[in-house]
């Protein structure tokens, strides 16, 4: 058995892209745990000696899988959390867990190139090598062991996670510099996303009133990319144009397959 001190941590179903995360096997040194969420597990049961069956969604799956195998907490130092519609490869996942160190992160998200996306903040800042925020969003999030278990019990609050996003800084106690979008390390989210139902949008609201929160997202500052003097324009003229396009995107029905900035 590997003695990895890295894991990753997906709920995945028959289109789950995470073959793609261990077809280098040169570059694996992360252990993969696959919660599958439909009838499609036995065509995973040989991608990891972690696999499992249970229904529900990610952070709730995520929480009852680890509530019932607690030692994986203590045995791994961070805990890379990405949904199955992730397009990256093992070189990309053992970048971020370096990066995750490097940086003394205590959570974290690569950034998001030629993506569909939510958050515009989340889009890769090609002038950064990371930006230090407030908000990670539950697509991507990684974990030090530390923080995991500070957050842990926001998987087990509601059915959808949405909302608690919003909690993990103060569970922590960030210092404004341990939370972080990695542009030096960027992946594809390959659906469109999906609007939330009656359901998420309800527990979203219910989760900010108990606990008296408002989602607001801030940037802490940077860590500028060496190769920024390449770029023909200062970083505040650039944001203001991606910020300018990112408003542009979500006001318009565009048919391209891959909706993004990069």
């Amino acid at each position: 058995m590997n003695n990895h001190k890295y894991c990753v941590i997906s709920t995945v179903g028959r289109n789950s892209l995470h073959k793609q995360w261990i077809e280098d096997k040169t570059r694996v040194s992360f252990d993969l745990h696959l919660i599958v969420y439909d009838d499609s597990i036995e065509m995973f049961r040989n991608d990891s000696e972690y696999v499992c069956h249970m229904k529900g969604q990610k952070l709730w799956l995520t929480y009852q899988y680890l509530n019932l195998h607690p030692e994986y907490i203590n045995k791994y130092d961070y805990f890379f959390i990405p949904d199955d519609d992730i397009s990256m490869g093992a070189k990309d996942i053992m970048c971020f867990f370096e990066c995750m160190e490097k940086y003394t992160l205590r959570i974290a998200q690569p950034a998001l190139r030629c993506s569909y996306f939510t958050w515009g903040h989340v889009l890769r800042d090609n002038c950064c090598r990371l930006r230090y925020t407030n908000f990670v969003e539950m697509m991507v999030p990684c974990f030090s062991q530390e923080a995991l278990k500070a957050v842990l019990f926001t998987f087990n609050e509601n059915t959808t996670g949405w909302g608690t996003e919003t909690h993990w800084p103060l569970l922590i106690k960030t210092n404004n510099k341990d939370m972080a979008i990695v542009d030096e390390v960027s992946v594809l989210h390959t659906r469109p996303i999906q609007s939330g139902t009656t359901l998420h949008n309800r527990e979203a609201a219910d989760y900010l009133r108990k606990y008296n929160l408002v989602t607001h997202v801030e940037e802490y500052g940077f860590i500028p990319n060496n190769m920024s003097t390449m770029i023909l324009t200062e970083r505040h003229k650039y944001n203001s144009i991606k910020n300018t396009l990112v408003h542009w995107l979500k006001c318009t029905n565009i048919q391209e397959a891959f909706v993004g900035l990069d």
